[in-house]
């Protein structure tokens, strides 16, 4: 008997196939050449500008340790699936994590990241943030995705406003852009509650000044 959790995997294997069938070249994801620690160590370098910044955090006092043991569990909860390295150093990555739902769908992150001699970052952008999966439907759409994204071809046709209704990447889209100076996703539509969250973060910046005084 087909049952409706049968029915929607088929339907996803149909699209899958249909859609994400065809790149320039298969990439072959490093992660298996990583160790345990590798991947963590790698994680926590990247954790503070993946994953979401803790309530009252500003762009910059997110990078200071009072926020460790946030980010520290950030690590937990934010998994590398995908990982490719170039030839010139440019580490392409995927971290997926779980997305608010009442049932379990998750997000992925993808983009590249560029460290100097001394393993500081140099530059990092963030190509793409999927649309909340099922995590049998995120995996077939990362894969394609990064296969896409490390070969650098054009993933604006699968944005929301291109892909003929399909959900696949939700940022960058019309109104969000990832800025590669700020090192974060902006987004150009007017939040009437953005002087108070800026208030809120510079008291607390001040806050922090006044704790490390003591």
């Amino acid at each position: 008997m087909i049952t409706q959790k049968t029915v929607h995997l088929l339907f996803i294997l149909a699209f899958s196939f249909g859609i994400f069938s065809c790149s320039n070249s298969k990439i072959e994801n490093q992660m298996k050449e990583l160790s345990q620690e590798e991947a963590i160590q790698f994680k926590t370098k990247l954790i503070r500008f993946i994953a979401r910044k803790p309530e009252k955090a500003s762009l910059k006092t997110k990078f200071d340790s009072y926020f460790d043991s946030y980010y520290t569990e950030q690590v937990r909860l934010n998994d590398l699936t995908h990982y490719f390295k170039t030839k010139q150093g440019k580490i392409f990555f995927i971290f997926t994590r779980i997305a608010p739902s009442i049932t379990l769908k998750k997000v992925a992150t993808g983009g590249y990241v560029v460290f100097n001699e001394k393993g500081d970052i140099e530059s990092i952008e963030e190509v793409f943030r999927t649309w909340k999966k099922i995590p049998e439907e995120l995996e077939s759409t990362s894969e394609f995705l990064f296969e896409k994204m490390v070969n650098e071809e054009d993933l604006s046709p699968y944005y929301t406003e291109n892909s003929n209704g399909k959900e696949i990447i939700e940022f960058p889209s019309s109104e969000v852009k990832y800025d590669k100076k700020q090192r974060t996703w902006v987004s150009s539509r007017i939040d009437p509650l953005q002087e108070y969250y800026d208030e809120q973060e510079a008291k607390f910046e001040e806050e922090l000044k006044s704790i490390k005084t003591k």
